[in-house]
């Protein structure tokens, strides 16, 4: 839970604490939930039920981690509660203000379509399963409940994933052309531009229309945290100018993009250690970040790495979601706003 110091410093600043993501804001946090990276290698540090992080106010988005196979559609998540249906937490998590997302993939995911035919079809089946309900027949793993929409997190070279995520943008956007409940894609690349793995989806004749993306930067000396410069950081690698200019000239315009880090030491492969940073080494990198229109905010790998990281979050959301000082006091009128270790298959 945030600290009261931080909260009432920030209060009239981020008046909109609780309303999800905000395609306007430059103060959403993201934080993925599902896999217990943190609980894997420290005892005591297990990953609890999703709706146990939704009282956290400094939590925006959670995807959900992962929708692992397509053949069959299969959700793999790590210390899994077979008996109580993720369905309830969820809609737990929707109605204090949280944005759900479903997200596909993962290192561990490596079937794809064979087909661009054979991919939409897929989107149908996922949309079915997950999306709003209809008169379909397909088993719906969380009952009822209706995410708020997909992530996709592509880390292996896979084929027919552009007519797969734009099948589902079809969905969304004919869903959202209803007026009822907003939904969103959204992406994960890794920070090298191009991403090799998300070429597809993102560039060129078969690009895709995304609302936000979740840039990884970290586990890639090149251009992540790490190689950020505060001297001179438009010179250094870290680049987040390069993915700035690419969404304002992708299929949206208006895509958003995040900053991925990590959420603690073990997030991070062993050899790429460098590549997690204490708060307060992030607090220049966020900053310069805010400096760039499409800035949205921050994307945390994972829940149960920031959970046994006792005072990151905290500052993370400081530099986030409260402006300087002298900022806050001259505009804080003008700028408020209205608020794998158990796994089950769901064959089609």
């Amino acid at each position: 839970m945030l600290s009261y110091s931080i909260l009432a410093t920030c209060s009239l600043w981020v008046s909109g604490a609780l309303a999800g993501y905000d395609a306007g804001a430059t103060d959403n946090i993201a934080i993925y939930w599902g896999q217990n990276s943190a609980g894997v290698d420290s005892a005591g540090q297990a990953q609890q039920n999703l709706a146990d992080y939704c009282t956290n106010t400094a939590v925006d988005i959670i995807p959900i981690a992962f929708l692992s196979s397509f053949n069959p559609i299969q959700l793999s998540l790590a210390n899994m509660d077979g008996g109580k249906d993720l369905g309830d937490d969820i809609a737990a998590c929707q109605a204090a203000g949280k944005t759900i997302l479903l997200s596909i993939d993962g290192s561990m995911f490596y079937s794809a379509p064979s087909s661009p035919q054979q991919a939409e079809y897929l989107a149908d089946q996922v949309w079915a399963m997950f999306g709003p309900l209809s008169g379909d027949l397909a088993p719906r793993p969380f009952g009822n409940t209706v995410i708020d929409g997909f992530d996709l997190d592509i880390e292996a070279p896979l084929q027919n994933i552009a007519p797969f995520a734009a099948r589902l943008r079809e969905h969304i956007d004919d869903a959202n052309s209803q007026g009822k409940q907003r939904f969103y894609l959204a992406a994960a690349p890794q920070c090298p531009f191009p991403d090799r793995n998300n070429k597809a989806m993102l560039q060129g004749d078969d690009a895709v229309a995304f609302d936000f993306i979740m840039v990884q930067f970290y586990n890639n000396a090149k251009c992540d945290v790490r190689a950020f410069d505060s001297d001179d950081p438009s010179e250094s690698g870290f680049n987040m100018d390069q993915w700035d200019q690419w969404a304002h000239s992708s299929k949206n315009p208006d895509t958003k993009i995040f900053l991925g880090i990590p959420g603690g030491p073990s997030a991070v492969t062993t050899s790429e250690k460098a590549s997690y940073k204490q708060p307060d080494q992030l607090t220049p990198v966020i900053s310069y970040s805010k400096n760039f229109s499409s800035f949205a905010g921050v994307m945390i790998w994972d829940m149960s790495q920031v959970w046994a990281n006792p005072g990151f979050l905290d500052a993370v959301s400081n530099d986030v979601k409260c402006a300087p000082a002298n900022a806050r006091k001259s505009n804080t009128a003008s700028l408020q706003r209205p608020p794998r270790n158990h796994q089950r298959d769901w064959k089609m």
